[in-house]
């Protein structure tokens, strides 16, 4: 296990909750969101930043958890970062914010939107636009709901912008890339003080032992799902010795939720409830 993270993933899962649920990234994010979405500054100020795991309609539903979920007044937002291109990742992501609309809807309330937002970290629609939308529609074009929006985000176009987006959303998706150390990233942002505090949070998290057993899994994990996908394998995926799971699971307890940790180790919750 690494005791000091030297290259600096920013496209990696671990990392990505991590700067983005932490309180040092919150301005820098609500402003992102405020340019992207055009939702008001002061329900973003206001806002629930939580974990990613989503309401099940059934007992014996799979798990769904999400990168990270944003609640507002009459909305809530998902985050997830796609580091890797694999055959089902859009559809899976889409029904997660489907099964989170469906939670939105009681006898009384009404029902929240729903926007989805993808930090793509492939090009697999061959654009140059750094950000393309997406709504429901008819097969005429007409828009059939405005309670669900979806983005993605594509990261390497996001320093050829030609398209005029705004800069703050520019500015932020060029955060996420892979960096050489966290001197590089430390020096890229020298003197820009709105990112100060995610650059702090990053070198917080290279330190910390615990959180790099996390970043260690995810990176495993990409690379598996990365070869899988390239055999056209999709399942059976290994994901280390059992007993590298289980010591993994053992240091994330307290850190993260059960089914968080179910998720990136591939144990079940009762196996992480009997450590």
């Amino acid at each position: 296990m690494n005791t000091k993270l030297k290259e600096i993933n920013m496209l990696n899962d671990a990392m990505f909750k991590s700067v983005i649920r932490s309180k040092e990234a919150r301005p820098i994010v609500n402003n992102f969101l405020h340019f992207l979405t055009n939702i008001q500054m002061d329900k973003l100020e206001t806002a629930t930043y939580m974990g990613g795991e989503i309401t099940k309609s059934h007992v014996n539903e799979k798990g769904k958890i999400s990168d990270v979920i944003i609640k507002i007044e009459n909305c809530k937002i998902i985050l997830e970062m796609n580091q890797t291109d694999t055959k089902d990742i859009f559809d899976k992501n889409v029904s997660y914010a489907f099964a989170l609309a469906k939670t939105s809807t009681h006898m009384n309330e009404e029902r929240k939107r729903v926007i989805l937002i993808n930090f793509d970290g492939f090009n697999r629609f061959k654009t140059k636009k750094p950000i393309l939308v997406f709504q429901l529609q008819d097969k005429y074009g007409h828009i059939e709901s405005e309670l669900y929006l979806s983005f993605h985000l594509i990261l390497e176009n996001a320093k050829k912008n030609k398209y005029n987006i705004p800069k703050e959303v520019q500015e932020f998706m060029d955060f996420f890339q892979k960096y050489e150390s966290i001197e590089e990233l430390k020096e890229k942002y020298k003197g820009k003080e709105k990112f100060e505090g995610m650059v702090k949070k990053v070198e917080e998290l290279t330190q910390d032992e615990d959180f790099l057993m996390y970043y260690d899994l995810e990176e495993k994990h990409k690379h598996e799902k990365q070869s899988s996908y390239e055999l056209g394998i999709e399942s059976g995926m290994e994901q280390g010795s059992k007993q590298e799971k289980i010591e993994i699971a053992k240091n994330l307890l307290n850190k993260l939720p059960i089914e968080e940790i179910a998720e990136v180790t591939g144990l079940s919750k009762e196996e992480i409830e009997n450590l």
